[in-house]
């Protein structure tokens, strides 16, 4: 791999931090506390002042039975997601013991509830509940109690009743969509608690290198993934790429991940999408915190502002800070001259102003920097971001809800030592979103988002790479305008569609191209809980091919924007002892892209990249068989047939990154007494090899060794009052300690090129409170 501009310096010099630092663990979630109150968060945390008030839904048959082999009393709180008909459609366990959990999960099974309801619609709804299991008593005639002369009548307390958390979904995501809880993805061997790295764990990821979070998904090019939090982009996933999340797991509260086509407010990504939700902001004091051999994190918030209408006493206004400091820096300098620093923040509020509007703000950004031996060849890389994210949201009548927002950033990539090359960049993006719910079987979105950027490039003109770096990033000015609508119909119980269209209108460097982008998906439902799902969509995006690279995007408006066409069909079913099954087939095409990772397994660049745009093509078969992991016992075993292409210039070979067969599997044990276990191993296809006689290209007629790798998970917790936990986590990414062949290079004979071995181990305590 050679790093012939400034940010693949970066990319390469990210890569090789993990080589030599060999610790690692990830901050995990806390079983959050049951809240007595009733809570009804909106997509930053604020109660949802803009959004008609929810009815929450009422038990109708909740039977429970004390286990056979229990002893004395206890409590187990498990998650409910309750479907708009008021049937339990998924159970997790949150916190218990056995025998008492398997009980509570297998009653919870059959409960049944009045649905909840929103302007009279009955909505889907994810409820903690809490299970009171007491040993029956033998019966006996209690004492006969002597009033006293003039005493009151002895008054028989009341039931406690069941605490419940209401956690709303608001529309149910589209047909097609992946949503991963963070508590799902914590228990995953090889995630390190962060719920982006469960994606490779889905059907049809491929990373760069293994456990490398830059993922060829469904065969779009890295570059061409979007990666969201609350509707805010995020320029960089990872500190040194295979380090921690620049955002602190506390703060993400799930993912929905689009594998096909997302939904219209999702534009500008000519690819998939994955869409961090965080946390709902509870007013509650608390907080989690996390130390590792090379990083510490918190994560702190408390509430203000007192109670408000129907808030059960909770504050109205909240704030939340967190944040990690590496000082793997100081382990490093006992091995060589080499330097390493990152850090990251995060930091929301919300004020509420009155019952029916609200204003958030949310914050985070990170920097990293890794300064290599003196002897070593490259310069080091330095790379930074900011965003800063204000929103407005009001209820406009029962059924309506405005939003409107301004997101500020900043982004730079450069190397670490004195006048390296540095590119950066700073935006301002304006949107406003007016959703509606017109009927009981339709509601309304629509939105509009403009941006403007300037790019910005310092380098000097007496060096060799300044003509390929003033050519692909020029400073210059872009702005990009445009409107979406999208409406979801559900003319029967069985059946439901969600058509929408977006239009951008783009401008840089006098050169003007409109992106207009159509796209349909539906869900079908042939008998209970058998669901065919398919999506199609006609995607654009500005050419660029720097993933994760913060203020790298290439200047070639006149070569036109990407275009992709993304469809998949799939069923999805249940199976005896709480399994589900899915089977998806897809089809991608990708047209004027920028992908020479894929075309060349190479980070060389040039400005002859501008000339080389190319047609990648994908198809594929994803089959997967769950049970969640939060079970005593959980697991998935998926596997993707798949063939992914380029054509450049007339010219088709099979893709750099095609991997025709990937299997995935894992497997999680709740031991008790807080000690759980798991294991996960992947397997990959070998690379196809570079033929190199004549012009090189890639040929699947050999390919180099697969790759197969294992990780292991193992936690023990403690309680920690009434609701936190302590807890030490031991984890290891790649036990196995295996070569991965990221090329085959064949002339007369061939040569093989690997990485690694990467193993990152890891061993840290962490605590909830």
């Amino acid at each position: 791999m050679r790093c012939a501009s400034t940010f693949t310096r970066a990319l390469c010099l990210e890569a090789a931090i993990a080589l030599l630092v060999s610790s690692r663990l990830e901050a995990q979630p806390s079983a959050e506390a049951v809240d007595e109150s009733m809570r009804h968060p909106s997509t930053q945390g604020a109660p949802a002042p803009s959004e008609p008030p929810l009815i929450p839904p009422e038990p109708l048959e909740t039977p429970l039975a004390y286990p056979e082999d229990g002893a004395g009393a206890a409590i187990v709180v498990v998650e409910l997601t309750i479907d708009a008909s008021g049937k339990v459609t998924d159970t997790q366990l949150i916190e218990g013991e056995p025998p008492f959990a398997e009980a509570a999960l297998s009653a919870a099974r059959a409960f049944r509830f009045e649905p909840a309801r929103r302007a009279g619609r009955p909505v889907p709804v994810r409820i903690r509940y809490t299970l009171h299991f007491t040993p029956e008593e033998p019966e006996s005639e209690p004492p006969p109690r002597v009033a006293e002369p003039g005493a009151p009548p002895p008054v028989e307390p009341a039931a406690p009743a069941d605490p419940v958390e209401i956690v709303i979904h608001g529309e149910r995501p589209p047909p097609g969509t992946v949503t991963i809880t963070r508590e799902e993805a914590r228990m995953l061997p090889g995630t390190f608690g962060d719920p982006v790295r469960a994606i490779e764990s889905q059907p049809g990821v491929v990373p760069i290198v293994s456990g490398l979070p830059a993922f060829f998904i469904r065969g779009a090019p890295p570059a061409n993934v979007g990666f969201f939090i609350d509707g805010v982009d995020v320029p960089l996933l990872f500190h040194a790429f295979f380090g921690p999340s620049v955002l602190h797991p506390g703060i993400i509260d799930g993912i929905d991940f689009y594998p096909g086509a997302a939904p219209v407010r999702y534009g500008r990504f000519a690819g998939p999408v994955v869409a961090l939700r965080s946390s709902p902001l509870t007013g509650r004091t608390g907080g989690e915190a996390s130390v590792r051999l090379i990083d510490a994190g918190a994560l702190l918030e408390t509430g203000f502002g007192g109670g408000g209408a129907g808030a059960g006493g909770a504050p109205r206004s909240a704030v939340r800070v967190g944040g990690r400091y590496s000082y793997a820096g100081l382990v490093l300098s006992l091995l060589s001259d080499a330097e390493l620093d990152y850090w990251d923040y995060q930091a929301q509020a919300r004020l509420a102003l009155g019952d029916d509007e609200a204003i958030s703000f949310f914050a985070f950004g990170a920097y990293d920097l890794f300064r290599p031996p003196s002897d070593a060849e490259n310069t080091g890389g330095e790379v930074e971001f900011h965003r800063a994210d204000v929103r407005y949201t009001r209820r406009l009548g029962a059924s309506t809800e405005l939003s409107v927002a301004v997101t500020a950033g900043y982004d730079r990539a450069g190397g670490a030592v004195e006048d390296a090359s540095v590119v950066d960049a700073e935006s301002l993006r304006a949107r406003a979103e007016l959703n509606s719910v017109l009927s009981e079987s339709a509601t309304l979105f629509v939105g509009v988002d403009g941006r403007i950027d300037r790019f910005g490039l310092e380098t000097n003109p007496a060096y060799l790479s300044y003509p390929d770096y003033s050519a692909l990033f020029p400073e210059r000015t872009e702005s990009v305008v445009g409107a979406y609508v999208e409406a979801e119909l559900q003319p029967t119980r069985s059946i439901r569609v969600t058509p929408g269209v977006r239009a951008d209108v783009y401008r840089g460097q006098g050169v003007t191209v409109v992106g207009v982008d159509p796209r349909i998906s539906a869900e079908f439902e042939l008998r209970r809980a058998v669901v065919l799902e398919h999506s199609f969509g006609i995607l654009h995006q500005r050419p660029n091919f720097a993933a994760q690279v913060p203020g790298a995007q290439v200047a070639d408006l006149a070569g036109g924007l990407q275009q992709a066409l993304l469809f998949s069909s799939g069923v999805r079913f249940p199976l005896p002892g709480d399994l589900s099954a899915s089977a998806t087939v897809f089809r991608s095409a990708y047209f004027r892209a920028l992908d020479p990772i894929g075309g060349g397994r190479d980070f060389t660049i040039d400005r002859t990249l501008l000339d080389r745009r190319a047609t990648v093509s994908a198809a594929g078969l994803e089959l997967r068989i769950s049970r969640p992991l939060t079970r005593r016992l959980g697991g998935f075993l998926g596997y993707t047939l798949s063939r992914s292409e380029q054509t450049v210039r007339g010219r088709k070979a099979v893709s750099g990154f095609d991997r025709p067969h990937v299997l995935q599997g894992a497997l999680g044990y709740d031991f008790g007494n807080g000690f759980r276990g798991g294991v996960r191993a992947i397997f990959y296809s070998g690379v196809p090899a570079l033929s190199l006689e004549g012009s090189p290209t890639f040929t699947d007629s050999r390919r180099g060794r697969p790759y197969f790798r294992a990780d292991l998970r193992f936690e023990k917790r403690f309680r920690l009052g009434e609701a936190g936990y302590w807890g030490i986590i031991a984890e290891v990414l790649n036990a196995t300690s295996t070569r991965e062949v990221v090329r085959l290079d064949c002339g007369e004979l061939c040569r093989e090129r690997s990485a690694g071995p990467v193993v990152l181990p890891s061993l840290g305590v962490e605590a909830a409170f």
